[in-house]
């Protein structure tokens, strides 16, 4: 039995600013967790390292399955103690006002194991599209470009 995870939020930024939210290194260390070695081309590879946690070393290893700027990006997504890949979709929509529809479908969680990993996993993204995300918008308002020396 499967347990996708869909959430849905409006935020008050152009799309272009949420894109480079969700695609830039720097901004997804912000809001997010530091990435190693994302670029936003299919097929690239790339890990998110978070605190570790019982059971969990914090490691997210995923690949990028598709791009379309600023609209849609989608990516595996298998934490180190997941048997299978689950995949991740972020769809943003231009709202008349100049905000932004951002939808997130996380799906490919499987078997009672699936929905105990979907249940902590919708927890943790229900935080970051409704604090961290928007918190990391209003700290950079417009098209600013964000600091990404280390």
């Amino acid at each position: 039995m499967a347990r996708d995870i869909t959430m849905t939020t409006e935020l008050p930024a152009r799309p272009e600013h949420v894109w480079r939210a969700l695609t830039e290194p720097a901004a997804l260390a912000e809001w997010l967790m530091p990435v190693e070695g994302f670029e936003p081309v299919p097929g690239r590879r790339f890990r998110l390292r978070a605190a570790p946690m019982p059971g969990w070393d914090g490691v997210v290893n995923c690949e990028v399955l598709e791009v379309d700027a600023p609209r849609r990006l989608s990516y595996k997504w298998q934490g180190s103690r997941m048997r299978t890949a689950t995949v991740v979709t972020w769809t943003l929509t231009s709202l008349p006002d100049g905000r932004t529809r951002l939808h997130l479908h996380h799906d490919g969680f499987t078997g009672l194991a699936g929905s105990l990993l979907a249940l902590m996993h919708r927890g943790g993204w229900r935080k970051f599209l409704t604090a961290q995300l928007p918190n990391h918008l209003a700290r950079h308002p417009g098209h600013a470009d964000i600091d990404s020396t280390p």
